[in-house]
This record gives C-alpha cells, sequence and structure tokens, in this order.
C-alpha cells in the first residue's frame, strides 16, 4: 500500500495516530504486565529486526503483538512468514484469509487480534466494512460462500482438525477446494501463534487500536483455564 492510500485508511479507520513517530522505534523495550519485552526495531533480536521493519513499512509502526513476538525468532519468522507464505501462495484471497483469521480471534475471545484484524482487513488484506462488522459481531456475511468459509474454518478449530465428511462436503460444496481446506488450516495455525501468545503475555491493545477492541460481543477473560 502506498502511503498516500494508507493515510487515507488511517484516517477512515480513526487511528491517524499510527504515523507517530514514537512508536516506531525506542531505546528499551516496553513490558507486559507479565513481564515480556516489548520491543522495538532497536532492541528486537537480530533475526527479528527484519519483521518489525516490514510492520513500519505497512503499517507504519510497530504492533505490541509484533514486539513480543520479537523476544523469540522462531515464532516471530514462523508467524511473519506463514502470513507472506499465505499471500504469495495461499489459495484463498487475502479477504478469505482475513475471514478465516478473524473468526477464529472472534471464537478465541482475543481482542488484541479481533482488533488487529480489523485494522489490517481494512489496510493489508482488503476486507469490505460490511465483512469486518459482521465477523467483529458473529454475525451472519451477505455471500453465502463466505460463510461456508468461516463455519469450515471454526469447524476445523472447534474439532482440532476432526472435521466430518459432511462438514467438508458443505465447505467444497460451497465452490472451495481440498487446497483451500488446507490454507484454512494455515490460517487457523497463524491464529494459534498469535492468539495464544497475547493470552500468555498479556499484550496490552496499542493505544491506536484500542476503539478497534470496542463494541465486541465479548469480554475477554485472560483468567487460567483449569484442566
Amino acid at each position: 500500500m502506498n502511503k498516500r492510500l494508507l493515510s487515507l485508511a488511517l484516517l477512515a479507520s480513526g487511528t491517524a495516530a499510527l504515523a507517530t513517530p514514537g512508536l516506531l522505534r525506542g531505546e528499551a523495550p516496553l513490558e507486559t504486565q507479565r513481564g515480556y519485552s516489548i520491543h522495538s526495531i532497536d532492541s528486537a533480536p537480530e533475526p527479528t529486526k527484519e519483521v518489525l521493519q516490514w510492520y513500519v513499512e505497512n503499517f507504519q509502526f510497530v504492533p505490541h503483538l509484533a514486539g513480543v513476538m520479537a523476544d523469540a525468532p522462531a515464532l516471530s519468522r514462523s508467524y511473519w512468514q506463514l502470513q507472506q507464505n499465505l499471500t504469495s501462495m495461499g489459495s484463498l484471497t487475502p479477504p478469505e484469509n482475513n475471514i478465516v483469521q478473524l473468526a477464529v480471534a472472534v471464537e478465541n475471545e482475543c481482542q488484541y487480534c479481533v482488533a488487529g484484524h480489523t485494522l489490517a482487513g481494512k489496510m493489508y488484506f482488503q476486507s469490505s466494512e460490511e465483512q469486518l462488522q459482521a465477523l467483529r459481531m458473529n454475525a451472519k456475511l451477505s455471500e453465502p460462500k463466505f460463510n461456508a468459509l468461516r463455519d469450515f474454518a471454526l469447524q476445523v478449530m472447534d474439532s482440532r482438525g476432526r472435521v466430518t465428511a459432511a462438514q467438508l462436503k458443505s465447505f467444497m460444496d460451497a465452490g472451495y477446494t481440498r487446497q483451500q481446506s488446507l490454507d484454512v488450516v494455515a490460517n487457523v495455525a497463524a491464529k494459534v501463534m498469535s492468539n495464544y501468545t497475547n493470552q500468555i503475555a498479556e499484550t496490552p491493545i496499542d493505544d491506536p487500536m484500542k476503539p478497534l477492541a470496542e463494541g465486541l460481543p465479548f469480554k475477554e477473560d485472560r483468567k487460567s483455564v483449569a484442566r
């Protein structure tokens, strides 16, 4: 996205504060309440500086999630590269990738990722406003094919991949392929990385993203779950 379109997207989403220079770099990392570092480009380990630079180039700031992930290069680079692979080699369109990822974030009640994928939907995934609002509110999408995609994604996640033959057939009857069913798995995996990171680290929502975390049909509960 060029800088003019990026500025327009920021203004349209009420997040023009993302352009604040202080959000781009810092002399020392911040910390989450659980003591996890939130790195800037300056403080990040060498293998993850490239990742954080990508966020600056594409979003004009380093999201706290990326800053937390930066402390673990294997996680940071895996999440970043998976998103790149889905864009460059995946069989789903960018809006379809975001449908899966935002639906999973809502299902996991991760306010950070719901806000993040609302913003990224506007700026990176080419999602429509109708899609974003329907997904955020867990409401039906206007296109039946997209509802089938969301339903299948949640079935994959909830069943740990053990979808029934009928569920797979319903997905394919909607116009999808076996390859696309596997790219759904990749999208779900991406959100396992980010949703779970946010819950473990208690990643604070970036100030410019806080308005996008409001008005959701759930209240995030970060209490540990006994098993």
